[in-house]
């Protein structure tokens, strides 16, 4: 236990002994202090980092992620969901801040317009497998942000095409794979370029098909090249 010497009575505090013990003393309180505050700060930091749940993020009723072999599926329903709570952009900037961007189709439905373009990438590449275990495939889109009229013309861009999905046994409901989130993101056409490929036939959908069907094929390997072929050029 540290003492105030005493240089004479009474306690004399500008005496040099007095004066570093009161030092020392400071000084271990403040240590005190200090891995105290370094404590707190941890405590602080481990209650405010974020988890993400993939399956309570999405809305899609599903169990734990599960996955199993692909080789001998065949596709029984595919379910594309678009929520409607994702935002849509009609504006006429490089790229507005909005989940969904789709211009190609005119004005309309965006929603459903993305649907469809989903869709009819997705069900003639899954319908390519031919196993034994039927299964439905359920997708929900979380963003699909292509070119404005604006961007397509000058700049380009990126395609940005991100959805999860899970698949299940068509008959019990058993999970076989997912939720898994997917990000196709990929560079879009810009300037002359995307003239150019306009002139030739090949559009923001063609392409953004063909990426599609890519990935089809890169997962689930019971699908068919040919048909998978067709598949891009059935637009």
């Amino acid at each position: 236990m540290l003492a105030i010497r005493r240089c004479g009575y009474p306690v004399d505090r500008e005496c040099p002994a007095n004066r570093t013990v009161q030092r020392q003393v400071s000084n271990m309180y403040m240590r005190r202090f200090f891995y105290a505050l370094l404590g707190l700060a941890a405590l602080v930091v481990a209650g405010c980092t974020p988890t993400t749940d993939v399956s309570r993020n999405i809305g899609l009723d599903i169990g734990p992620v599960a996955d199993g072999p692909r080789q001998n599926w065949a596709l029984a329903d595919l379910v594309v969901n678009v929520p409607r709570t994702l935002v849509v952009s009609e504006a006429h900037g490089f790229k507005p801040r909005a989940d969904i961007v789709w211009r190609e189709d005119g004005p309309g439905d965006r929603y459903a317009q993305v649907e469809d373009i989903m869709r009819g990438a997705l069900e003639p590449a899954l319908s390519s497998m031919n196993g034994d275990i039927p299964v439905q495939v359920v997708v929900e889109v979380t963003r699909f942000h292509a070119l404005t009229e604006r961007a397509r013309y000058t700049t380009g861009g990126q395609h940005e095409i991100e959805f999860v999905y899970v698949v299940r046994h068509a008959e019990t409901g058993a999970l076989l794979s997912g939720p898994q989130p997917v990000d196709l993101t990929f560079r879009a056409l810009g300037g002359r370029q995307a003239v150019e490929a306009t002139r030739q036939g090949i559009t923001q959908r063609s392409r953004i098909t063909e990426q599609l069907v890519g990935w089809v094929q890169g997962t689930f390997p019971g699908a068919r090249p040919t048909t998978l072929l067709a598949a891009q050029s059935a637009i």
